[in-house]
């Protein structure tokens, strides 16, 4: 837990301070980079490779922060650790890996390893995602719905199906890496055999329900 918030930390620092700008010029040039400084004449912008551009006001229609979300037809992935509070209080880390149709919709598959009460699951889900906004930070909903595959005591443990929904907030910091947080709420429906003893007779089963609050953050790769 301590590495992976110290990682998003170390995310959040150095890309702050990173965001590139895109400058249209009157010949009609475009150009990205990070403004280096800027007065009422002059601007520096650093492009890609290092090189450092000087520019006079009088040759810039507009300066603007650049669009990381332009991502349709694009790959991504997400990494995210998640907490159900609660009596024995779960924790999951999901990785889900999908296709973006547009700067909206996206659709994933997901797997993960995580805990309910004392037994541990491989869920495996399929994740939607709708974010409201076309922008680099955009609020979002998504939903997910699944199997928990049981990793211990499978003879009784059948495992369950599982459902979620979450509201949450995205913002990129570059044009491949992102910071997700999110809450929300999640239900399980799991199925436990339990053995009917010495007279040989059909085993009982057992049905445990979870219905809980869901606090989830992570990393987007694009």
């Amino acid at each position: 837990m301590k590495s992976i918030s110290t990682l998003l930390v170390l995310f959040l620092v150095l890309n702050l301070f990173a965001q590139r700008s895109e400058v249209t010029l009157k010949n009609g040039s475009v150009i990205l980079g990070l403004i280096k400084t800027e007065n009422d004449s002059t601007l520096k912008i650093k492009i890609k490779g290092g090189s450092v551009l000087h520019y006079s006001k009088d040759e810039i229609i507009s300066i603007e922060a650049y669009d990381y979300t332009d991502t349709k037809g694009i790959i991504y992935s997400t990494i995210n650790y998640g907490y159900m509070p609660g009596i024995n209080a779960s924790k999951s880390f999901h990785i889900i890996n999908g296709y973006r149709f547009n700067n909206h919709w996206n659709l994933g598959i997901g797997v993960g390893k995580e805990s309910v009460g004392n037994q541990d699951y491989i869920p495996l889900f399929l994740h939607g995602q709708y974010n409201l906004l076309k922008a680099n930070t955009t609020p979002f909903i998504s939903v997910m719905v699944g199997y928990e595959m049981a990793l211990n005591n499978q003879e009784q443990n059948k495992g369950g199906f599982t459902t979620g929904a979450q509201f949450g907030i995205n913002h990129y910091f570059s044009d491949h890496v992102g910071l997700t947080t999110s809450v929300g709420y999640r239900y399980g429906y799991f199925k436990q055999e339990n053995n009917s003893g010495w007279w040989g007779g059909e085993p009982t089963v057992t049905i445990r329900e979870i219905n809980r609050f869901e606090f989830r953050f992570g990393l987007v790769f694009k």
